[in-house]
């Protein structure tokens, strides 16, 4: 599978020259969006850190804070229902530390850059493997580090449904594809918004580089094995993943008479790092109440055709390189184009529920393990990312109300397929022509990269999260209310009005948020329990988010004997107190004649309503 002037001597030299700088300079672009915001933040204001997602990253936020007060074991801050505490989580724990010395935001960030870093770096010894020409090389780096789809055609900064009326929307039943809203699938949009994604999408390349060295020594297991467990500590879902990419390795291991015994041995010594903190998972599953609402999320994969339109530019180059000279090649090719096909045709345009129950993820999984016996060739380290590849478009229909996170990472193998598939069309050409035609490709490639990066600017400008009831900026008021918060020792428990959007008069464009929801806030920077914290965390979320509403905030409806009730229910200690005079006399009620205000703003209060 090689070309020629593979990496060797001076070319790996030159590779890994190109991979360190092109590290550096990818870590500092998912730099800029922080560094726009600290430029620009309001007077006297405090910035989050993010911008999309931010009710999840107070998740995280959460459990450092506990790491900080020296918890190894976490519990769930976003609701007050009794719990044992019995969470681990070593990424979080670790960076909790780190807060301890320079803030829980500025670790955040840290990590998320520097495992951007990591990721690149890692990436490129797997290319090694590969023994590309210095160019396909590179361009393979390129595609991985920024490649996406066609969801730029029909981008939207908020939400996963196309604007009405969008041209060709019934190729995804009117939905957005995942290039513009998933960003675990992919690297850059995961290296702008989520250190966690590329801590796990280096975890994952760690496993995958150790699984390709073993196959003659032991040299690695015992790092591969590590790597395992604990990326079934810290993202659980990618061990499953991992499990079917495995599989379909061993598949192709066997069809081109390379899967040994000692190998499969070692591999499997590797998965079973796993083990231990997968039987910690389920003893915490079977004993914490408020664990298992939470794993019962409902969390459903795209639609197909989402996915596909998200990947079709890497998709269609990385088809164009497979196609082989054997009939069982060949086979392997039909199989794989006649499954994405039916499976496009076939898709469910419903998204709140399995698009395939048992029989038929069966029915696709067989059908991806025939394609990779078929597409296998003798290089395993190819083997190992076709299995990636070809499987990652059927895990996230694995009926399992996880589903969605099975998309982890899915660009990552389906980019390297299109290096080398582009590589097919231009390896002909003169230097001078390739590289231009390279730089082009990549170019057209990112261009639902360069929207994520111009999102994220626009998310600091406007100050709101994509969830468009969280603000980018934390105003001097609630700046105030959460440090307060935070010195305050042992448990405390606090009430936050929940948030309310601000639409703006342009389409597809949001305000600040008329009312922002500060109850993920205050849990995760300041380690205060919420009674309706977070839409997954919080048991059933829905109904005391409205039962705070109606009972503790809104007129007519918030009498003061329901006020106190709530309180007393909850067993809040503060509130934080909307300013009627701020948000509208005779709309929301006024907390402050229920205790003592401790903390005063401009448009919020903080309320001490209960003995501590």
């Amino acid at each position: 599978m090689a070309a020629t002037e593979g990496l060797v001597g001076e070319h790996l030299r030159v590779f890994r020259r190109f991979t360190f700088i092109f590290a550096v300079a990818l870590a500092a672009v998912a730099l800029v969006p922080t560094f726009v915001a600290l430029l620009t933040a309001p007077a006297g204001s405090l910035y989050l850190g993010v911008q999309y997602n931010t009710d999840d990253h107070m998740v995280y936020a959460a459990w450092m804070r506990q790491a900080m007060e020296g918890r190894f074991f976490f519990d769930n801050r976003f609701t007050t229902d009794s719990q044992p505490g019995l969470t681990i989580h070593l990424y979080f724990f670790a960076l909790g530390l780190i807060a301890k010395g320079i803030g829980i935001i500025a670790a955040s960030t840290l990590a998320r850059v520097g495992f951007s870093f990591l990721f690149v770096v890692l990436v490129g010894r797997l290319l090694e493997r590969l023994d590309p020409p210095v160019f396909l090389g590179k361009i393979a780096l390129a595609l991985i580090a920024t490649g996406g789809g066609f969801g730029f055609l029909w981008w939207r900064n908020y939400g996963v449904a196309m604007k009405e009326g969008a041209i060709a929307s019934g190729l995804t039943h009117g939905l957005l594809p995942i290039d513009v809203w998933q960003p675990e699938a992919f690297a850059f949009p995961s290296m702008l918004t989520n250190g966690l994604f590329m801590a796990s999408l280096c975890l994952i390349l760690w496993v995958l580089l150790a699984v390709a060295g073993c196959r003659d020594s032991w040299r690695g297991v015992a790092g591969g094995a590590a790597g395992f467990a604990l990326l079934m500590n810290i993202h659980s879902y990618d061990v499953l993943l991992l499990a079917l990419v495995l599989v379909g390795f061993l598949v192709c291991a066997l069809a081109t008479k390379q899967a040994s015994w000692r190998w499969i041995g070692r591999v499997a010594v590797i998965g079973a790092g796993a083990i231990p903190p997968a039987l910690w998972f389920t003893h915490v599953l079977a004993n914490d109440p408020v664990f298992q609402a939470r794993a019962a999320t409902e969390t459903f994969s795209p639609n197909f055709r989402q996915v596909v339109i998200g990947l079709l530019p890497l998709i269609g180059l990385g088809l164009a390189g497979l196609w082989g000279a054997t009939l069982r090649a060949r086979i392997g090719f039909c199989v794989l184009v006649v499954g994405i096909t039916v499976g496009f045709f076939l898709a469910s345009p419903k998204i709140d529920a399995y698009w395939l129950g048992p029989l038929g993820w069966g029915i696709a999984l067989a059908m991806a393990l025939v394609a990779l016996w078929g597409l296998a060739r003798e290089d395993m380290a190819w083997n190992l990312l076709l299995a990636w590849a070809v499987i990652g478009l059927v895990a996230p229909y694995f009926p399992g109300l996880f589903q969605r996170k099975l998309l982890m990472g899915v660009e990552i193998p389906w980019a390297i397929l299109a290096a080398w598939g582009f590589f097919g069309f231009v390896r002909n050409l003169d230097t001078g022509r390739r590289q231009m035609v390279g730089a082009l490709a990549v170019l057209v490639l990112a261009a639902s990269s360069l929207r994520w990066l111009s999102r994220e600017l626009v998310s600091i400008r406007a100050d709101v999260s994509n969830t468009v009831v969280h603000p980018a900026f934390l105003s001097d008021d609630v700046r105030r209310i959460v440090q307060y918060l935070d010195k305050v020792p042992g448990r405390k428990v606090v009430l936050a009005m929940p948030g309310i959007p601000a639409k703006a008069e342009a389409d597809d464009t949001y305000a600040s948020p008329a009312m922002p929801d500060l109850n993920p806030i205050v849990s995760g920077l300041t380690g205060s329990y919420t009674y309706a914290g977070h839409w997954s965390e919080t048991p059933d979320y829905a109904r005391r988010r409205a039962e705070v509403m109606q009972n503790l905030f809104l007129l007519p409806t918030a009498t003061p004997n329901r006020q106190r009730a709530i309180i007393e229910k909850s067993g809040a200690n503060y509130v934080v107190a909307p300013r009627p005079e701020a948000f509208g006399v005779g709309q929301v009620a006024d907390v402050r004649p229920l205790g003592r205000v401790v903390v005063e703003g401009e448009r919020f209060d903080l309320v001490e309503v209960g003995g501590r």
